[in-house]
């Protein structure tokens, strides 16, 4: 691909803004169906936040990633779509994850998540074990686990606009398991599980269990971008980086093109943002161009917490698992968590301050692909919950870097000894690098009012200007959500060109199930709601 800016304007048939998931993959798609398209990426390299550098002979990610369903899910479908099925090689490990409980000598306790279903049951008793649960508490949690395997697609969907908390009651009252069933999720969707839509929680975690296939990419996450790219520049598409957009054009409710960071115009009838709805609003249109009713749900939309980084090059393999989780304090840590414990810790990020209990999520890439690391050695992608840029931290910057990488060393002995280097990364490089208002991970975030019928629809009142992402449309964990909106959004865009669906193994009643939901169930709940 050309990194340059455009030095005239060039007639295309679509732009899409933004090289993440979602943007590489709708480019992909619409590249597929012969719609000439052009890719803008204001950043140097493509990716968003699947993007990476090379340092020292490792190859590191910008952000913090396992991929819950690997080829089984969007990331495949999409693949599937194009007739490209098993681009991207998925790897696993033989543990899904540890997670890590600080001790008091120096080896720290751990439960291993085991990757193949027939280990599960010794992960449960082990689990058991490490929370102390007694005989009735088990059998309770037992309970719980078979309820959500057991459910019928229609049961999940009923809890759309519940809590995962309201879910979780009933079964467990026991706060170390309510804080690790309830940490684990909240992973999915980086908030905390009293906020989550429940049902949106279920619909995940059961994909997640039936496809069985967490995993990560050969030769790092942005393989997963970078793969959608080429074969949609093999199909005709244009990828321009170092080309930012400064507005979008509309006009008399028509899109007309957008004009770049330098001035230059380029024209086009379909323009798709794969940034923040607020922030294709208010920034990149304006909100003038919209009816007010909009531009008030737009304004309206929670986005999710965001995550202080680190990465770290080790001269020496520390950890076997393909991750490790957990959440660590002076005093407390998830084996001994209350309930108060637990509401703190959220309230206090939410208020700018280090919590009392820092929760943590290490990806090892390097353990699914040694590639990524010079023979011998190891690759941590670490991070920890942070408020977005909107909230004043009482707390510097820094220093809630250091709180998490403090936790990681109280779980991996040997740690200092053998790090080559940390790169850190705060708030405010993430929300310049993904260009999203405040840096939310995810820009609508999937509370009770803000999933499945209630999502923004990918279209919006201006004809020609789409939405795609993690910001409108889709269901779904992270970069599996984008890729899901990406492929409603190619669905919507085809539909109102009179274009028929891309080739897809769904069947042609799975296919006509998901236009109606996404074409208009979707939109008419928004605009019941917005109105």
């Amino acid at each position: 691909m050309t990194a340059r800016a455009a030095s005239e304007p060039k007639a295309a048939g679509a732009i899409v803004i933004g090289s993440g998931i979602g943007g590489a993959a709708l480019t992909l798609l619409l590249a597929d169906a012969g719609i000439p398209t052009t890719l803008l990426e204001k950043n140097r390299r493509i990716g968003g936040s699947c993007s990476g550098y090379e340092k020292q002979g490792f190859t590191i990610d910008i952000g913090t990633h396992m991929f819950c369903r690997g080829p089984k899910g969007p990331l495949g479908d999409v693949l599937r779509r194009v007739g490209e099925d098993g681009a991207i090689t998925f790897r696993r490990t033989r543990d899904i994850a540890e997670i890590r409980f600080p001790a008091k000598r120096d080896v720290p306790r751990a439960v291993r998540v085991p990757a193949e279903l027939w280990r599960m049951p010794r992960f449960a008793l082990d689990l058991a074990r490490e929370l102390r649960l007694s005989p009735r508490d088990a059998a309770r949690a037992g309970r719980l686990f078979t309820h959500i395997l057991t459910m019928s697609d229609e049961e999940v969907t009923r809890w759309d606009d519940r809590t995962l908390e309201e879910f979780i009651a009933p079964y467990v009252d026991h706060p170390p398991t309510v804080g690790i069933f309830g940490f684990l999720l909240g992973l999915y969707f980086i908030l905390p599980y009293w906020q989550v839509s429940a049902g949106e929680a279920l619909l995940c975690f059961r994909r997640m269990a039936r496809d069985n296939f967490l995993s990560y990419p050969k030769g790092g996450s942005i393989a997963i971008p970078g793969t959608f790219i080429r074969l949609a520049e093999a199909r005709g598409a244009e990828v321009r980086t170092n080309c930012g957009v400064r507005r979008i054009v509309t006009e008399a409710g028509r899109t007309r093109g957008v004009e770049l960071s330098d001035g230059t115009f380029i024209p086009a009838s379909i323009v798709v943002s794969t940034s923040s709805l607020r922030t294709t609003v208010t920034h990149l249109v304006g909100s003038a161009a919209f009816p007010e009713d909009y531009v008030a749900r737009a304004l309206a939309i929670q986005g999710s917490f965001i995550a202080v980084q680190a990465k770290i090059g080790l001269r020496r393999r520390l950890v076997d698992a393909g991750a490790i989780v957990g959440g660590v304090g002076d005093d407390v840590d998830l084996r001994s968590v209350s309930h108060g414990d637990l509401r703190a810790m959220f309230e206090r990020v939410a208020q700018g301050e280090i919590p009392p209990l820092v929760p943590f999520y290490c990806p090892v890439p390097s353990n699914f692909d040694p590639d990524l690391a010079p023979p011998g050695h190891q690759l941590l992608t670490v991070c920890s919950v942070a408020p977005t840029s909107d909230v004043a931290l009482k707390d510097p910057g820094p220093a809630w870097e250091e709180a998490m990488l403090r936790t990681l060393r109280r779980v991996i002995p040997g740690l200092d000894e053998n790090t080559l280097f940390v790169d850190r990364f705060g708030v405010d490089f993430i929300e310049k690098w993904i260009g999203k208002e405040f840096g939310p991970a995810v820009s609508t975030g999937q509370t009770p009012s803000q999933v499945g019928a209630r999502r923004p629809p990918v279209h919006t009142p201006i004809r020609g200007l789409y939405v795609a992402g993690c910001g409108a449309g889709g269901r779904g964990v992270g970069t599996e959500l984008a890729a899901a909106s990406a492929m409603e959004c190619a669905d919507r865009i085809l539909a109102d060109l009179g274009r028929g669906f891309q080739r897809t193994r769904a069947s042609r009643a799975q296919r006509s199930t998901s236009w109606v939901k996404s074409q208009v169930v979707r939109p008419l709940a928004w605009a019941t709601r917005a109105g």
